[in-house]
């Protein structure tokens, strides 16, 4: 990559995708503390200093470390953040992550996909990344809908984070 800026904000049509900040606080707070939203993937916070570090743990420890991490997806007409999406790094398994999750209220919207497939895009272009996965806990449909929309094929299930999970991949 030398030479080449990784860039910093992505767009779709509806949506906007760019570096998270600690003003996202109280919108990471939602994601993390709706037990719908984040069955599949964590313990619902307890409160906002719990959001802070997992926010300074995750995806700004990410940018610095990696250059690059998960995004705030905003909608474009109302500027809203209403999830993130991006890839992250797994050092546990030395592989690179595309994940997401949203409000509920934006489910079912085709938002998940229309995100991730800029992300892939990223992924391909930016980072030069040769191969692409999502960990996903196999009562997670609508994940999985997502990954088969970006074309990923279901891989081994493996124990990770203390879970088992589907690793869907695709090659870029």
């Amino acid at each position: 990559m030398q030479g080449q800026m990784i860039r910093t904000h992505l767009e779709t049509e509806r949506l906007r995708l760019r570096l998270f900040t600690l003003d996202d606080l109280q919108v990471m707070y939602e994601l993390n503390s709706d037990p719908d939203v984040i069955k599949y993937a964590d313990t619902p916070v307890k409160g906002m200093q719990e959001v802070r570090e997992r926010m300074e743990q995750g995806p700004l420890a990410d940018y610095n470390k990696y250059g690059y991490g998960r995004f705030a997806v905003e909608l474009k007409e109302t500027g809203k953040v209403i999830g993130f999406c991006g890839i992250k790094y797994l050092p546990e398994i030395d592989l690179n992550e595309v994940g997401y999750r949203y409000l509920k209220e934006y489910w079912g919207r085709g938002i998940g996909t229309e995100a991730a497939m800029v992300c892939v895009e990223f992924a391909r272009d930016d980072l030069k990344l040769s191969k692409l996965i999502a960990l996903i806990i196999p009562e997670n449909i609508g994940s999985i809908r997502v990954a088969e929309k970006l074309g990923m094929t279901k891989g081994p299930l493996i124990h990770i984070y203390d879970v088992d999970a589907l690793q869907y991949e695709m090659m870029l």
